[in-house]
């Protein structure tokens, strides 16, 4: 076998042991689900999505008004602890969507 071969063999046996770890890593979709089960949990993970988007703007819209809130302070810190929760409901629906 001549230099230039083995050095191609040996670079192409290099090459593949690298390259087996991320293979394995890699999520194979399954084969026995039906593409009506794919696309419906894609349109529910959609679903979960848009509302944890529509909850962050809410959280914001209602950090701006508190911002500019002209109330007791008794009304500002109640609408800061709604906010909290708010934030609290949204950060337990990222952990469910994640799960």
């Amino acid at each position: 076998m001549s230099e230039s071969r083995k050095r191609r063999a040996t670079w192409l046996v290099l090459v593949s042991l690298l390259l087996l770890p991320i293979l394995w890593a890699c999520e194979m979709p399954s084969t026995g689900g039906s593409a009506s089960t794919t696309s419906t949990t894609s349109s529910g993970q959609a679903e979960k999505t848009r509302k944890m988007e529509d909850k962050a703007a809410e959280i914001r819209r209602k950090e701006e008004d508190l911002r500019n809130m002209q109330g007791t302070d008794q009304e500002k810190i109640d609408a800061a602890n709604e906010i909290e929760r708010d934030r609290q409901e949204l950060i337990k629906m990222q952990e469910d969507s994640g799960s």
